[in-house]
């Protein structure tokens, strides 16, 4: 046999090869979140309904649409966290795109990730601050504003005219915090919200001044150890309204309340608000997949939604212009979600990375393993 027909029939089964099915891309993920600390809540049911997500996609994507993974790290709702985290997920995992939920690790983050073609999504906060931020970063969730504002109008509503209170030091809880005190300001009723450190758990001398001054409102933004300070009040026989965020549903913000918390206002967003079929199918798959539904819904419907947006993208990215990175590709058609059917309602994203169609109803703790819409 001559060298030139050994050669080939050499060649033949790399040709052979080459012609077979190709592999498909693979898209790594990451979400960075609370899984331990203040607010596991926003942490824990996100990750695994992202997770759940991913794993339908991946079941059902053709055989040329990219495979996703989701690698999740726990910041402890620190914003400190963020960029450490961020850098282990790129190094160690080389993600494509990054979910995060806390506000000060996104603003952290935001410039490296643009220059790393990160794309970001905000799957938990949606605020004037965020919105403001680069063209990399999206925000699919409740305006922050709005959920503000939901408490002012009820405390106008009440009649209610002198409002104190606490709110700890991030940038989430201080826009909540002065969003109410502008609207209240507007409608002629005082209102002064503390500055707290997250982890102060001694509220008597504050709330001592409160009850020297008189108020009828206390305001409660933060997380789990303002539960001490609803706790102290009470003692301390102060009889003002209780008014919390949504924060309140962590089981330890209740427990730290020792019961003080029934009673307390909040604004909310549950199956009820969204589009109610379809979100009460996820959150029994949820819990059909994990043992229990979340015990914030909210959170994890917002996150669900989010992934999902990112995931019906994904799965379309043989559309994608050859000469276009994926990234850049990726915020276009972000750009692009006008009306998407999720569980928390019909979502559109904004030209400046925000969202619409999410709002909230008021609830009120009826017990320790309850809540109730309030009746307006």
């Amino acid at each position: 046999m001559n060298r030139s027909i050994r050669f080939a029939l050499l060649m033949i089964p790399l040709l052979l090869a080459g012609c077979g099915p190709k592999d498909p891309r693979e898209i790594n993920i990451g979400f960075i979140g609370p899984l331990t600390g203040n607010a596991i809540d926003l942490g824990i049911g996100p990750a695994k309904a992202m997770e759940l997500a991913v794993e339908d996609y991946n079941e059902r994507r053709e055989a040329d649409q990219p495979k996703v993974n989701l690698f999740v790290e726990d910041d402890a709702w620190l914003g400190v966290n963020a960029v450490p985290k961020y850098e282990k997920l790129r190094q160690e995992k080389g993600i494509e795109i990054l979910f995060m939920n806390h506000t000060d690790g996104t603003i952290a983050l935001q410039q490296k990730a643009l220059d790393d073609h990160v794309t970001i999504i905000n799957a938990l906060n949606n605020d004037q601050l965020l919105s403001g931020m680069n063209e990399n970063t999206f925000m699919i969730g409740k305006k922050t504003e709005e959920a503000a504002q939901v408490v002012s109008a009820r405390i106008v509503e009440l009649g209610l005219k002198k409002v104190a209170g606490f709110h700890v030091d991030n940038s989430f809880m201080t826009i909540s915090a002065k969003t109410l005190e502008e609207h209240l300001e507007k409608q002629g009723v005082q209102a002064k919200l503390l500055l707290v450190n997250i982890d102060k758990e001694n509220y008597e001398e504050e709330l001592a001044r409160f009850k020297a001054d008189g108020c009828d409102v206390l305001v409660f933004f933060g997380y789990k150890n303002l539960g001490y300070a609803m706790k102290q009040a009470r003692a301390m026989g102060i009889e003002a309204l209780f008014f919390s965020s949504t924060t309140i549903r962590n089981k330890e913000y209740s427990d730290n309340s020792g019961g003080a918390i029934v009673g307390t206002e909040f604004p909310f967003f549950t199956a009820n608000d969204g589009n109610y079929i379809i979100a009460r199918q996820f959150l029994e798959r949820y819990g059909q997949r994990f043992g229990k539904e979340p015990f914030s819904a909210w959170p994890a419907m917002q996150a669900y939604d989010a992934m999902n947006i990112a995931l019906g993208i994904i799965g379309r990215e043989t559309e994608r212009p050859r000469k276009t990175k994926f990234n850049d590709w990726l915020r276009a058609e972000l750009h692009e979600v006008n009306y998407f059917q999720g569980v928390c309602g019909n979502l559109a994203i904004m030209d400046d990375g925000s969202s619409r169609g999410i709002y909230f109803s008021l609830y009120v703790v009826k017990g320790n393993d309850g809540i109730e819409k309030v009746k307006r």
